[in-house]
């Protein structure tokens, strides 16, 4: 995220359909199921250059295709080696957590390639109007007291996490996935089911926040990362808002924001 942050001067934002530049132009899309994500945007920084180069990411705005599926909704049915489609059930080891149960494809998001990490709202985000980009110098409250990622592991227990995918902003039929948010306490057990005919999720209540919720397999807790590039381990019985109006002083809710002013204790 650093390193994507020296060349662009900001983090990547949620996801978009056209290739970054450092002005700050980039061009976005809330309505294409699969704009280009945060997590293929950062691939040339974790040494996957060459998947980067082979799906083409950002070189033009068209979405990522499914031509060459035999079931449009489930991407382990592309036909092609080497195809597009086929590269995005590829297992990235640093993006999956080892502690979690979960398969290295996701079958909560289309069979496409597990991600067990998120951004955060406060840093992937779509607003209607730019600047959308967040770099370094928006963190007012300090980029060792800003949470810029958190575990989202997929695993069956000790509870229901769906996790996400590094392929997809967005998964057909569904909303956003590839964040973290601080609506729901952390590790609270995602409240829906599974879709095995269409390879989702679906959620009980279509304003169920637990898509996004902080979660992992370590007892107790779960680790983030920070906007200054050091992993902490946080207790899932951290202060946070008991309402989740995302309103008040609450230390969890504090660490999500970049700039509320309030003050950070230990943690």
């Amino acid at each position: 995220m650093h390193n994507y942050h020296d060349v662009f001067s900001s983090f990547p934002i949620a996801a978009s359909v056209a290739k970054p530049i450092a002005t700050g132009t980039t061009t976005v899309s809330m309505e294409k199921d699969h704009a280009w994500p945060w997590g293929m945007r950062i691939l040339p920084y974790i040494d996957q250059a060459p998947l980067y180069n082979k799906l083409g990411v950002g070189q033009s705005s068209l979405t990522i295709p499914t031509a060459d599926l035999t079931t449009p909704t489930d991407f382990t049915t592309a036909q092609t080696a080497g195809s597009v489609e086929s590269l995005l059930t590829t297992t990235i080891d640093i993006y999956m957590c080892p502690s979690a149960n979960g398969e290295r494809i996701n079958k909560y998001c289309n069979n496409l390639g597990t991600l067990m990490y998120s951004m955060t709202s406060r840093f992937a985000i779509f607003p209607s109007a730019g600047p959308y980009e967040r770099n370094i110098g928006d963190v007012l409250d300090g980029t060792s007291n800003t949470i810029l990622m958190g575990e989202k592991a997929l695993m069956s227990a000790p509870f229901v996490s769906i996790g996400c995918t590094w392929a997809s902003y967005r998964v057909p039929g569904n909303s956003r996935i590839g964040i973290a948010h601080d609506a729901s306490a952390m590790n609270t057990p995602f409240n829906g089911s599974h879709d095995a005919t269409n390879l989702l999720y679906i959620e009980n209540n279509a304003a169920e926040a637990t898509r996004v919720v902080v979660a992992s397999a370590h007892p107790g807790g779960a680790h983030v990362l920070m906007a200054d590039g050091a992993v902490r381990f946080l207790n899932e019985n951290i202060q946070d808002d008991p309402t989740f109006t995302l309103t008040g002083n609450f230390l969890y809710q504090n660490l999500f924001n970049l700039a509320d002013g309030n003050t950070i204790g230990e943690f």
